[in-house]
Formats: structure tokens, sequence, C-alpha cells
């Protein structure tokens, strides 16, 4: 296998916010693409050590170290003056000279976005990673090119001529992997827990765009805009208000309990067990035995029966001199058996309301964001405190020293509340409840779910109502007129913000480097790398499909993908930034979507007067060149194209037998949240706990 390289005008994504802070100067181009590397060529018998990628602006301070110094060791004989000599590694009985260090918690294979994603997370975590990648550039499939490389890569001819035409090379950043970040979704959130976004900053791309019947419709991205659009018919726009109603307040549990290995699922339901129904502890095992197959009814039926949480979904907010700027108040739960035979809590207390200070500033845990109306108070300064009456709690307020730490946890979910199983209801079923015909279905579905095919409509409804949530609460919010961002001088940005994050926690980055083999025990389990006659060990190897054996890795499609240059922004489209989606319902010939991005120079990925498009699509026929054909009529006049088909690959298993953890390809979608929720898989296993979103992992170096 292969692994592939990788208003009117776009608008700069607001500075100085809480949730995303990013850098008000311009960012510098990134430190080197795949030419400028070659105008300095190491030498070819060396693993390339790789400095920290630019830093984000050139007034900004200078980048700590990006690497762990690690060449390759040289000689015994011929050891580094004044530095200790890093010892042999053995490996199954042979031994080898040091890779880097020789010893680590954790190899990366590749600097692809997934898996600098992952180096960067688990390096934060205290883990010691290698990270590993055979090119000289970062990115892997997710590698932004220049013009030279973007001609050399598809085996055309680059000359003088060429830049005469079309520009200077070097003012392109061509993603190979056209995608889109969806602004309030998870690979935004892992940018802003980690403080990568400090390294990189972000566009709002200008608008989001519909195929419908031979023509583009702009998707509305308020009530207002939707009730006036000529999208949806007028008899309608009643359905789709009541409709988009729905979709606003509907509310769905946080499923923990199918994350957690058996030991971890057994030890909440005892703890939870302990506070709530002592006599039922010698019951525990037997009871998660026979439901650990459908755990979430089981966390159901003790959240209906005992009123709170199986799982602590909690925030800790705190509390100088003054005001709480909150109300709370007593409230009474369900109770499952009587108080005097071991019964549950029979009472909490909530926060009933906010209060703003005198100059109308909001308390701490308003201004937190994350501790609402209902929320419990569950503990103070690590105290439990459930069950306790309102009075009680008062006096541990009055009578604790500032600063005070109080936690929250939000309560139970009320199944009862909501008015439609949407874990049992089909989309399809949903949509018929509402009345919204097959039109608006299209641009629900695909415009706003971003679902690739119709398949989606016989499955269960809560995955789509979700995602038209996250569609929703991504518009605006960075100031920007569609759901999506972008990052200045391309995507492979985002892998050297994360290997950077990596190294300032002592990763150690080496490019230019073959992986000869993946070093395995008796029971085929990692234990490390070989490079040549140099080895490093980790049992955690993590990497995409082209490092490892075939046998570990199965082939899951192909997506046709084609870069066009153009001189001309796509008809009835505004500003020079755009995500076009092209439904297969009004393709010729199609059962999966096409999805077009429009790339503009102020999002510093090509020089004035040019825009790149980008469209791509799952492969469903023998020529898939020609299922992106009404994509390039909707372009006009193309200047150069550059045509490409990528077979994409995921893991046989999860990993967790070999050590061995497998990303996914980059697939089709418009978007990452498929490669966040593989990162998260992967972090699952190796961590054996979620990666929770709303943790800051990295506190910013400013404050």
């Amino acid at each position: 296998m292969e692994e592939g390289k990788g208003a009117a005008e776009t608008q700069p994504v607001t500075t100085g916010m809480e949730e995303l802070s990013i850098n008000d100067t311009p960012a510098a181009a990134p430190a080197a693409s795949q030419a400028d590397a070659e105008a300095t060529p190491a030498p070819q018998d060396a693993p390339v050590e790789a400095a920290a990628p630019a830093p984000a602006a050139p007034e900004a301070p200078a980048a700590p170290a990006a690497t762990t110094e690690a060449a390759p060791a040289p000689p015994a004989d011929d050891g580094y003056p004044g530095e200790p000599e890093v010892p042999d590694v053995t490996l199954e009985g042979k031994t080898y000279k040091a890779l880097a260090d020789g010893k680590y918690d954790v190899i990366v294979l590749s600097t692809g976005l997934s898996e600098c994603v992952l180096a960067g997370l688990l390096s934060v975590r205290g883990l010691r990673v290698l990270q590993i990648d055979r090119n000289d550039y970062y990115g892997g499939q997710c590698a932004s090119l220049n013009l030279k490389e973007l001609y050399e890569k598809h085996n055309k001819v680059f000359d003088p001529a060429v830049e005469a035409k079309l520009g200077g090379s070097r003012r392109y950043c061509v993603d190979t992997v056209p995608k889109l970040l969806m602004a309030n979704g998870k690979l935004v959130k892992m940018l802003v827990q980690t403080g990568v976004t400090r390294y990189i900053d972000f566009n709002g791309i200008a608008g989001s765009y519909v195929f419908n019947t031979s023509k583009i419709y702009r998707l509305p991205v308020t009530p207002t805009e939707a009730m006036t659009s000529s999208l949806v018919s007028l008899f309608q726009k009643n359905a789709l208000r009541k409709f988009a109603d729905y979709m606003r307040t509907f509310k769905a549990p946080k499923r923990v309990a199918d994350t957690l290995s058996k030991t971890e699922f057994v030890e909440a339901i005892n703890k939870y067990y302990a506070i709530h129904n002592a006599s039922k502890l010698s019951e525990a095992a037997g009871i998660v035995e026979q439901f650990d197959s459908k755990r979430e009814i089981l966390v159901t039926a003790l959240e209906t029966k005992y009123g709170l949480p199986v799982f602590e979904d909690a925030t800790e907010v705190e509390f100088g001199p003054g005001s709480l700027g909150l109300k709370i108040e007593l409230r009474k739960v369900k109770k499952g058996v009587p108080a005097a035979e071991g019964g549950p809590i029979q009472q909490v207390v909530v926060v009933s309301a906010f209060v703003p200070g005198t100059d109308g500033s909001q308390g701490p845990a308003q201004r937190s964001k994350r501790v609402a109306v209902g929320d419990i108070v569950a503990y103070i300064n690590g105290e439990p405190v459930l069950g306790l009456t309102d009075r009680e709690i008062q006096g541990k307020i009055v009578n604790s020293p500032r600063p005070m730490k109080i936690t929250f946890i939000k309560p139970a979910f009320d199944v009862s509340s909501q008015k439609y199983d949407l874990q049992q209801m089909t989309m399809r079923e949903l949509y018929k409840a509402f009345g919204i015909d097959s039109t608006t279905q299209n641009f629900i579905g695909h415009a706003m779910a971003l679902q690739t095919d119709d398949s989606y409509l016989d499955k269960p409804a809560e995955p789509t109502v979700l995602a038209c949530q996250l569609y929703a609460f991504s518009v605006g919010r960075y100031g920007q007129d569609s759901p999506y961002l972008y990052p200045n001088y391309g995507l492979s940005t985002i892998p050297e913000g994360f290997s950077r994050l990596s190294a300032l926690y002592g990763g150690t980055v080496m490019l230019r480097t073959d992986v000869d083999e993946i070093l395995r025990d008796a029971e085929g389990k990692a234990v490390g790398v070989r490079v040549g006659d140099q080895a490093a060990s980790a049992p955690v190897i993590i990497g995409d499909a082209s490092y490892f054996p075939p046998e570990m890795s199965r082939k899951t499609g192909q997506v046709a993908r084609s870069v066009c240059l153009l001189k001309h922004t796509i008809k009835n489209t505004i500003g020079d930034s755009a995500q076009l989606i092209l439904p297969a319902k009004h393709l010729v010939g199609k059962t999966n979507d096409v999805y077009v991005s429009e790339l503009g120079p102020g999002l510093q990925v090509c020089p004035k007067g040019t825009v790149l498009a980008i469209a791509s699509t799952q492969v469903e026929t023998e020529n898939p060149t020609a299922e992106l054909r009404q994509a390039f009529e909707l372009m006009g006049d193309i200047e150069e194209r550059f045509d490409s088909v990528t077979t994409t690959y995921g893991p046989v298993d999860d990993g967790t037998a070999t050590g061995c953890y497998i990303t996914k390809s980059l697939d089709a979608t418009s978007h990452f949240e498929t490669a966040a929720l593989d990162i998260m898989r992967i972090y699952r296993a190796i961590n054996q706990k979620e990666l929770n979103l709303n943790e800051k992992l990295v506190e910013d170096p400013s404050n």
C-alpha cells in the first residue's frame, strides 16, 4: 500500500474569544514544503530529525525546541562529547542500536492528521512519544502542496510557463484531501483544549450551498432565512419551522457505558449501589453480567429508579470572595426503597437561577458556560454533599474559606421528557411525523446533517438529528456565516500544530525515515519498530495502514478527488470560499453525494486571481472521474485539473490484542467528524477512558 501525500470575502475568525484563542497577526507560511526541503536535502543515508513548524507569526516569541535531540546513534567509539550514550535496545532476544532515545511508551507512524493529533494528546498526558514518517514533510494523507509539487505528484510538466500563467509555485498550498472543520465539531474542540490554536490562524468559510435541480442554492443560516428561502416551498415552511423547533430542543443522553471496559463498568455500578442501595451490592456482579451486552438499558433503569446519574458529568468551578452569582433550592428525587432499608438519597440541591453582580457581570459558574439551571451541587472542596438540605449546603458555603471549589453534576437524563424515542424511530418515520416532503428531506439530510447517501433514512433518527444540531450550533460559532472553518495555508498546518505540541511535551519527530519492520513478540503483541540496524521499543504503535502488514488492514472503498484551478469563483456563490454539496438525488448515476470545496486567496492557499475548487466523492463505477462531471460543469472554465483515486483502508480489529492501532483513511465526507471519532476510538483503547473534549489539557501560557 502506498500512502497518499498528502460578507463577500473570506471572514477572519474573531480573535480573543475564550473558546478559540487565535493569533491576531497573520500566520507565517508553513515552515517548509516538500520543494523547500528538497532545496537543502539532508544526507540520504540518515533519517531527518524534524524541527518544529515555524511560529504562527513573525512577532510571536520564538518557539521552544521542537524535538528531543535524537539523531541516529553513531558508532559506540564515536559518541557525542558531553552527551550520555543511549544504551542499545534488546527486543525478543536480539540487540539493536538505539533509534532516537530507544525506549518509548508510544510510537506513531506517519505525520497525518489523526496520527499527529494522537501524538499530541498522548504527549500531554505524560507518555513518551516517538513519531516517524517516511516523507520529509508533514501531513501524510493531509498534506498541502505547492504548485510544483502538485504538478509533479500528477506527473505533469512544470516549467516557467506554468508559473507565468497560474502564479508563483510557493503561493499555493493545495490540500490533497479537501475537508473543512465544523466550528462546533470535535476536532475544533481538540484544538481548543490543547491550545494548538495558538499556532494556527483560522478563517470562516463564506457560505454553504446545495445543488438542487440544476441550480445552486445558498443554505439558510437563520430561521428567518429558512422561512424566506426558495429551497423551501410555501406549504413546507410551517412543517420545517416545527421540525426545526423540535431539533433545537432535542436532548440525547451521554452514552458512557459502552465506552468502558468490563472492569470499569462493574466498578461504576458498585459505586452507584454503595451510594443509593447498599443492599444490592452483593448482586451487582450478576446484574452487570446479565446486562453487559445492553448496558444502557441497565443505566436507564437505575437512573429512573433512583433519580441520579450513574456517570457523573461534572464541572468544578472555583469561587473567590463575594457572591456566588447563583441561587440554589432543594429538590426531591425519586426513591426506590425506603431510607430505613438503606435506600437512596432522598433530596439534592440544584441551581435554580443565576444572579448577576451589581455591575451586571456573570458569576463564575455562569461564566464557565458549563453549568446550567437544574445542575446538582455534588461536592464542596472535594467533600460529597449529595443528600444534604439547602440550608446545610448554604452553611458549608458560608463557612468555607475562599477560594472555594464547588463541583456541579448534570441531572439524570429523563427519557420520558422526549416526545419520540429516536433510537428506535427511523429518520424516515420522523420526517413523516412532521410532514417533511422529499425535497426538504434532501437538503436537511444531505446539506445540514451531511449524510453521504440515503441509507440514513432507514436507520435510527438520533444521529441525524444530532448532526443537524452540530450544523446549527456551528453556524456563526466564531462569527462566520457558515458552519465551517478553515486554517490559513492549508490543512497540513493542523498536523504540524499537533506535532509541535507533542515536541513541547518531550515528543520526538523523525522525518525521512523508512520503518523496515514492526517488531512483535511470540503472542503477536507490539514491542517496537526497526529501522535498519536500529530499533526503538514501545508497547503501543499507532499509524496508518501503509506502515503495517497487509493482513492487519482491510480496504474500505475508494475516493475520487479532483483539484481544479479556476480564474473565477463558482457561479452563484458569494465571496472567495464556499462549500457545495451535490446530493446524489440530483445527479445522474450516483448513489453517494459529491462535494466541492471552493478556496480562494483570502485563505492564503493561492495567489490573487486564482481559486481552488476541489471535488470529491465515493467511487461507485469503473470511471471514477466521470462521477465528478456535474461538479466540473458547475465550475465553468477550468484552467488546470488534477485527478486522483485513493483507496481507503481501515483496521481489521480494534488493536487491543496486538497493541497496533491502525487509523482509518480520510473518507469522502466534507468534514473531519469521522476522523475525530477515529481519534477518540484509539485514545479510548489506549487510555481505557473517554477523551473529555470539555477538559482543558493545556493552559494558555499568557494567563
